[in-house]
């Protein structure tokens, strides 16, 4: 670790060490120009103008911005090496101008620095425009394919460089009669100079279809760094062939400060709103200027004086522009902002996901909606706080949308930012608004789908439990009792045969065992499962009972309810529970006088802890058992659970059941 941020610690020195010679090496410009150097005799050049020095800066102090803040990334190393490169040119051409042109030839190296001025300006503009876009916005090559494309283009470089300093070129542009001390052959200079150009050709084509290619394709925020850097090129080559030399030397100047800005934060400044506009509006300057000369050319031909020509082609202009404009906007629009343009579009994808089977909805769900935000992370998290889903991971300042479905809240979507931004923009926050019910309504299904799965355990283990009672009652209570009265049947029938006087004692027998059977037939009714509870739960067979009792009618009984956020109960403790609320519930309705009632179920060291109290008269003296109360207790015993009864304060009845949550 010590190691590398020694190394960019020199990256960034280097940086700024280049820039200021860089800066250094324009200074020197005005020293070799004074005293009138530029109107001696030979001198052909007008010299150096202004501008110059505000292209080398741009170069250089842009691109030593890069490198402190990206040292890994060549593009700020392509920057300062291209403004060095110029100004070498610049400072060299005005030395050599002097010391060539100098009466008494007192300044050394004159030849030389000419030779120099005459062929480094060529890298300085071809390593911008071939090289750098390429490699732009990360610093390496998206691919193998521009890997080979640049050492191609490199190699080009190279060549046209070695033909331009091997041959007499532009070596006398600024001193007339300057020459070189050698005559390169003729077939070298076609041979070097005419693959040059192919290479140079081909590769500057590649560069700007390919940038084009990979900017449609790409993804935000890719795309928008690769539509700003072609932008900017396509202002500056439409300036290139214009007489304004200073309005091409501030296009040419922003390059590089439009190259780190789309490097460091591509949404600075309002880029993307830059960008649509520039898109847009000058095609259509374009189309306007094409419609406009051609049209008055023409017609001017018809009708040579007057405002004819230029009337009618503003016609042609008024009508044709609204429509082209019409259609030209949703492709800029689509280039740009990529999904993005079509907020509706992004809403039907996402809903689209709505019809498809997932193992984990929510979580699919929610990556639909993070891509077609593009957010670097999302997250939903319940009512609790307690997290649902995660995409991502989190970067920036997140947005909060609360989760409703019904008017009720479910709980919160956290998103963060675009991928290179710092915070979620306005349209991103209408996008995500927009979202956020169709991933409510996935949320809230997939809610009810885990609480429909638990409901449908819980009844099932109740059914089963139930199922294996009613087999146990059967086979140990009325099995023997019916198989008794067949007996005793059998018995009277064999004694009306053999003893007749027998028989009225053994049928008043089968009779008492029949009772006994109508009996025990009773007992299993009465123990059967009420039906509430499977329906409702324990809650609301609760509610139901208190109901059916009058409980909480207009004019009746007060009645509230309280209970925690209770465990999946056993079935036998759950109807335990049940029953000893039922009863006391009854004895509230039928015996207390009472204005209110409360019951309330909770969760207590392990047990279930079911409290009825009511505001009545109380329990009467020496009352302390009765049928319903051992049933009470006893159906608390039968699961190793206790129940007790005692009066409350400052009056009434508190029955207070402690049952263990697993049944034994």
């Amino acid at each position: 670790m010590g190691t590398v941020r020694d190394d960019d610690r020199v990256r960034r020195l280097g940086g700024w060490l280049l820039a200021g010679l860089t800066l250094v090496l324009f200074g020197t410009v005005p020293l070799s120009l004074s005293g009138g150097v530029m109107s001696r005799p030979n001198v052909v050049s007008p010299g150096p103008d202004w501008w110059a020095g505000l292209i080398v800066a741009c170069f250089a102090l842009s691109g030593a911005a890069l490198i402190q803040l990206r040292p890994g990334n060549w593009i700020g190393w392509i920057l300062v090496a291209s403004g060095l490169l110029q100004v070498t040119n610049v400072a060299l051409d005005a030395y050599a101008t002097r010391a060539l042109t100098d009466p008494d030839h007192s300044l050394p190296l004159g030849l030389a620095a000419a030779w120099f001025a005459s062929w480094t300006w060529i890298p300085s503009l071809l390593l911008p425009v071939i090289v750098l876009p390429p490699l732009y916005p990360t610093g390496r090559p998206a691919s193998i394919f521009w890997s080979w494309h640049l050492r191609v283009a490199l190699v080009g470089i190279g060549l046209i460089v070695l033909a331009a300093a091997t041959g007499q070129g532009g070596v006398d542009d600024t001193v007339r009669g300057t020459r070189l001390p050698w005559d390169a052959p003729a077939w070298w200079a076609w041979i070097v100079g005419l693959s040059a150009a192919g290479l140079l050709i081909s590769t500057a084509a590649v560069t700007m279809v390919g940038t084009l290619v990979r900017a449609i394709r790409a993804k935000s925020p890719e795309r928008q760094q690769l539509l700003w850097l072609l932008s900017v090129v396509a202002a500056m080559m439409a300036t290139v062939f214009t007489d304004y030399r200073v309005l091409f030397a501030v296009a040419y100047g922003l390059v590089p400060v439009a190259v780190t800005i789309g490097v460091l934060r591509y949404r600075l400044l309002g880029i993307e709103v830059a960008l649509r506009r520039t898109l847009l509006y000058v095609p259509l300057t374009l189309l306007v200027a094409l419609v406009i000369g051609g049209l008055t050319t023409a017609l001017a031909r018809l009708v040579p004086e007057g405002p004819l020509p230029l009337l009618a082609a503003s016609a042609v202009v008024a009508v044709l522009v609204i429509p082209v404009a019409a259609r030209l906007r949703p492709l800029v629009d689509r280039l740009v902002l990529g999904d993005r343009a079509d907020p509706l579009a992004l809403v039907d994808r996402v809903g689209a996901g709505l019809e498809v089977e997932h193992d984990d909805p929510v979580a699919s769900m929610l990556e639909a909606v993070a891509s077609a935000v593009g957010t670097s992370y999302a997250v939903v998290r319940d009512l609790h706080g307690r997290l649902v889903a995660e995409v991502g991971s989190s970067e920036g300042a997140g947005l909060d949308v609360p989760l409703r479905h019904r008017g009720a809240q479910l709980g919160t979507l956290t998103v963060g930012p675009r991928r290179g931004a710092t915070q979620v923009t306005e349209q991103d926050a209408r996008l995500v608004t927009a979202l956020a019910p169709h991933l409510a309504v996935v949320f809230r299904s997939a809610r009810l789908a885990e609480e429909l799965a638990v409901e449908r355990t819980r009844v099932t283990a109740a059914t089963l439990a139930e199922r294996d009672r009613l087999r146990r009652d059967l086979h140990d209570g009325l099995g023997p009792s019916l198989a008794g009265i067949a007996l005793g049947l059998q018995a009277a029938g064999t004694a009306h045969r053999t003893r007749p006087d027998a028989v009225p004692d053994l049928l008043e027998r089968t009779r008492a065992e029949a009772e006994l059977a109508v009996g025990e037939i009773r007992r299993v009714l009465d123990g059967l499962r009420p039906t509430s509870l499977d329906l409702h739960g324990l809650e609301g067979a609760v509610r139901d009972t208190a109901s059916s009792l009058g409980m909480g009618q207009p004019g009746g009984l007060a009645f509230d309810l309280q209970t925690d956020a209770l465990p999946l109960l056993s079935p036998r403790v759950e109807e335990a529970a049940f029953r000893i609320v039922a009863e006391s519930l009854t004895n509230v309705a039928r015996h207390s006088a009472a204005s209110h009632c409360t019951v309330r179920l909770n969760r207590s060291n392990g047990d279930l802890r079911v409290r009825v109290f009511d505001d009545g008269c109380g329990l009467a003296a020496g009352v302390g058992s009765g049928h319903g109360l051992d049933s009470m207790r006893q159906r608390a015993a039968d699961i190793g659970g206790e129940v007790c009864v005692e009066l409350a304060k400052p009056r009434g009845t508190l029955v207070t059941a402690v049952l263990p949550l697993e049944a034994p």
